[in-house]
């Protein structure tokens, strides 16, 4: 099979399986550009061509994840992840079969050894991957805005060491000048024009409130109780179901914020 047959397989054989989007970029081309340290060629030297895929959030998901009935917003959030990341592993073993080598890469987040990027980082920012094969484009709060969902939209890799013909970018420009719904809608003033990245530490206790942090926050008052007694009763505090429900379910732990998603005018229409 020639390489450009198996871009265009590949890209029938994700759609099958449910992939909304998918887009193809060189690894290269994201090595000079990732504004991160975490980039194609830390992970696999070899790879020569990202495939980015995409599944959009259900908008009922999007409506309720502002109110009483985030909790089921978080699990809508988490599932789409999982079905990325199965997709992602489904799409690395039809490539092998057709000759290539393939690293699927998870869409979860992994703890930095090194406790840096507020101690959680992916593997590689797929949104940046997205925003370069031509899905979308980076928009104010530096999420990829893609013209069909907008923002409501989750987003995964896989690298191969074959060199496929890479998409171009989007001549997109969601947000232009005026538009700052985003800005206004969130709560925790987390997102501002022209910065590289939204304020995390605003940011993520909202979006990971049952994450890592939290985690360490409970276990740090259980061990500072004096008593024994007082001790099980932190353990039969509702705080405890959260955080064990959150490591079962990942509920909770990732993509658990939804203001600025909601607020986003474009795609709503075509959604």
């Amino acid at each position: 099979m020639s390489h450009p047959q198996l871009k265009e397989s590949t890209t029938q054989f994700a759609l099958e399986r449910g992939i909304d989007l998918i887009g193809f970029t060189s690894t290269q081309h994201l090595d000079e550009v990732i504004p991160t340290i975490y980039k194609p060629a830390r992970l696999w030297p070899a790879a020569r061509t990202a495939i980015s895929i995409c599944k959009r959030l259900l908008l009922g998901a999007v409506d309720v994840g502002t109110g009483d009935m985030v909790q089921n917003a978080r699990w809508v959030a988490w599932r789409t992840n999982e079905f990325l990341n199965r997709r992602a592993m489904e799409i690395g073993h039809f490539l092998e079969r057709a000759g290539a080598r393939a690293l699927p890469l998870a869409n979860g987040t992994m703890v930095d050894p090194d406790w840096k990027n507020a101690g959680i980082f992916g593997d590689l920012s797929h949104r940046h991957v997205a925003a370069e094969a031509g899905l979308g484009v980076i928009g104010v709060p530096t999420y990829c805005v893609t013209p069909d969902f907008g923002p409501r939209a989750y987003f995964n890799t896989i690298l191969t060491d074959y060199e496929l013909e890479p998409d171009p970018p989007l001549d997109f420009d969601p947000c232009g000048d005026g538009c700052n719904e985003c800005v206004k809608a969130c709560p925790y003033d987390a997102i501002v024009r022209g910065r590289k990245t939204i304020k995390k530490s605003r940011c993520i206790p909202q979006a990971m409130p049952h994450g890592v942090l939290n985690l360490q926050i409970f276990m740090q008052a259980l061990v500072d109780l004096p008593h024994p007694d007082s001790k099980k009763q932190k353990i039969k505090d509702f705080d405890f179901a959260r955080l064990h429900r959150a490591m079962v379910q990942g509920v909770g732990t990732i993509a658990g914020c939804f203001f600025c998603l909601s607020a986003c005018p474009i795609g709503k229409k075509n959604a």
